[in-house]
């Protein structure tokens, strides 16, 4: 036994030389705060280095070519002997075989044996696709070789993304644990461990297309290794997962925790908080590294800082996308879980940030809970619901009630609710005369989301996919085209061209008011259309909500000469009937009558529905996901200022009702048996 100790001391100390190499200042320390926290503004530096700085940053070792032996003494030294009962006397003892049971017996115990249950026939499939290295992300299958290149794509854009985000091990898992069929935890297993082998940390700061191309791989496949892995040592019979695989595992985990830490520290936007929760899931996961509480530290303070910078006043995250807006609220809720699990919490302002998130969360998401307004680069068909979640952390308080959801404006994101309070009807409006966003923008100022009775009528339309190739209809869905609002000349807005509007800097005006039978919002797009924004038109667009029964659009377009406008409505998917200036829904049971009442008469009217060249009337109801929807436009080429208002009157049933709207330039008249004789005026210039 005693000379194992002397090899494994002469082991370490050989691996201690090489880091020294780079920088003596740089060395291995069991102390992680020996090693300076470095950030993205150090990355020019560490694309240059060799590999010795490269784990010397890192606060780890170069395992290339190292025998197994030398693996495993040196990867010791990665561990915490005080969480890993047995390892500090076996290591004393010299006894190898004792040192990696006891991190097996660690590791084993974090997580309950998992119950047996079924598994359904869609998640066995994936399974054994995944057996077979036949991988499908949002319906998009590719067969990988028996010797998989992780940096290799055969499909769109982001299919390279999601297989090295390994969402694949879920189904392996539960296979398993639903079968006890060893080839899908092996092959789990086996996964992981090719990874590993193939991706060289060493050249984690140079980039590659998806191996190193994106950290949220990297957050997102330690939490599925971590998981995955947990659940497999808790089964029983034991033996799918053995010491030495575990222990290269925790190796590479520790590595990839220490390279987040550096290219998460500087960056902005919803990454960072997916970097801190992927890190945290993880260590809490497995938490027998030895750097945990210096990771658990920096992910702390980071995500404080990152709510504090990205999170707007009035509690929306600076995207302004209800989708990464979620995504930052879910990092925030795994954040707290992780983080109360070893005996932290969330400082009080950031959970007074997250329940500021949640209640808007619940002001995007339609009263029947189906979608959420999707503006920007959102997935509309996918809501959140938060409930059990935060039930499970205490925090039921945080969710507004019923009677808290009604009329709202948010200043700082532009975004404006006329609707019903929520206990009392479902007729919602949400508009969005807000900035651009920091990211996943799209060119959509003034649209905005209608419901009615149960029904999803006016639509924002999604975003499809990731990709640039002639299959995506990202670049049609993010255009002005694509949504409810106004073209000038054949051009859209171009809101990426004036980047120091993209983040309201002070509460927007936005004309917000709530009286007696009205709710009121009013915003303007100003930047100019076309590319190189130099058609200096302007838009301006005032929503009214009527005795809490229908809307009144009122639009002013302003500006000097001749110009060509087109407003365009994109309705849900279904069918939409058109005569003349009016158009309606043909829903059984709820429908939408549009009727557009303009100062000078549209020349063209008519309805996009999956159009082609160019593209016209299309919905993503989720990512991967396009349908046709039909999308209506209404032209005419005149004189400016352009005036026009347009009816929204939903009903129930399939027989729409006699309406009649009639718009003077400054009062639009209602005339309808249940509301009466009803005057709106229009408060725009």
């Amino acid at each position: 036994m005693q000379t194992f100790s002397l090899c494994l001391v002469a082991g370490l100390a050989s691996v201690w030389v090489a880091v020294a190499a780079a920088d003596d200042a740089a060395v291995l320390a069991p102390d992680p705060a020996a090693r300076p926290l470095l950030s993205r503004a150090d990355l020019p530096e560490l694309k240059k280095a060799d590999r010795a700085r490269i784990f010397a940053v890192l606060g780890s070792f170069d395992d290339r070519g190292l025998p197994e032996e030398a693996f495993q003494d040196a990867a010791f030294r990665l561990l915490a002997p005080q969480r890993v009962p047995g390892l500090a006397d076996a290591l004393a003892a010299g006894d190898r075989a004792a040192a990696l049971d006891a991190v097996l017996k660690a590791c084993r115990g974090t997580r309950p044996v998992p119950p047996k249950a079924k598994i359904g026939a869609t998640t066995l499939a994936a399974a054994d696709d995944a057996i077979e290295n036949r991988f499908s992300f949002y319906g998009e299958k590719h067969q990988l070789p028996a010797d998989i290149n992780w940096d290799f794509n055969p499909g769109t854009a982001h299919w390279g993304h999601d297989l090295n985000r390994f969402s694949y091990l879920n189904a392996l898992t539960q296979a398993y644990v639903a079968t006890g069929d060893s080839r899908y935890s092996r092959k789990a297993v086996g996964l992981i461990l090719d990874w590993i082998a193939k991706c060289d940390m060493g050249k984690c700061f140079t980039g590659t297309p998806y191996i190193w191309g994106s950290y949220l791989n990297n957050a997102i496949h330690c939490q599925g290794w971590s998981n995955c892995l947990v659940t497999l040592l808790a089964c029983e019979p034991a033996g799918q997962v053995t010491p030495a695989e575990l222990l290269r595992v925790l190796k590479s985990l520790h590595d990839q925790i220490a390279y987040l830490e550096i290219v998460t520290n500087g960056h902005s936007g919803n990454w960072p908080t997916i970097g801190c929760q992927g890190m945290l899931d993880t260590l809490v996961t497995l938490p027998v590294l030895r750097d945990m509480d210096r990771f658990v530290d920096y992910c702390s303070r980071t995500v404080k800082s990152q709510v504090a910078d990205q999170v707007l006043p009035d509690g929306v995250q600076d995207e302004l996308t209800p989708h990464y807006h979620r995504v930052v609220v879910s990092n925030l809720l795994t954040t707290l879980r992780s983080l109360r699990a070893v005996g932290r919490d969330l400082d009080t302002d950031t959970l007074q940030t997250l329940r500021k998130m949640l209640h808007y969360v619940q002001q995007t998401t339609v009263p029947d809970g189906s979608k959420e307004a999707g503006f920007n680069d959102s997935d509309p068909g996918c809501p959140g619901n938060y409930r059990r979640t935060l039930a499970g952390l205490g925090l039921e308080e945080f969710l507004s009630p019923p009677e808290q959801l009604g009329p709202e404006v948010f200043p700082y994101a532009g975004v404006a609710f006329l609707r019903q309070r929520q206990d009392l009807g479902d007729l919602y409006l949400a508009f969005d005369a807000g900035p651009y966003g920091r990211g996943h923008q799209h060119e959509d100022r003034l649209g905005f989301w209608l419901f009615a009775y149960g029904r999803n009528l006016l639509v924002d339309p999604g975003r499809h996919l990731y990709d640039s190739s002639e299959r995506s209809y990202y670049s049609y869905l993010r255009s002005t085209t694509a949504h409810s609002t106004i073209r000038i000349d054949g051009q859209d807005q171009h809101s990426a061209g004036c980047r120091d509007t993209w983040i309201a800097k002070q509460p927007l005006d936005l004309d917000w008011r709530v009286q007696d039978g009205e709710v009121r919002a009013a915003g303007v797009y100003d930047l100019g259309y076309g590319k190189d924004n130099k058609i200096a038109v302007v838009h301006h667009r005032e929503i009214v909500f009527v005795k809490e029964r229908f809307w009144v659009v009122f639009d002013t377009v302003t500006g000097e000469g001749e110009h060509r406008i087109e407003s365009r409505f994109q309705f849900a998917p279904g069918t939409v009937q058109l005569e003349g200036t009016t158009a309606r829904t043909a829903f059984p049971d709820a429908n939408l009558l549009l009727i557009a009442a303009p100062m000078q008469p549209f020349a063209d009217t008519h309805i996009e529905q999956g159009q082609e060249k160019p593209r016209g009337g299309w919905y993503s109801d989720s990512y991967g996901k396009i349908e046709p929807a039909p999308a209506l436009s209404q032209s005419l080429t005149t004189v400016l200022p352009w005036h026009a208002a347009t009816l929204l009157f939903p009903y129930r049933g399939s027989e729409p009702p006699a309406v009649t709207f009639t718009f003077d330039g400054h009062t639009a008249r209602i005339q309808h048996p249940d509301v009466g004789d009803v005057s709106v005026v229009c408060s725009l210039p």
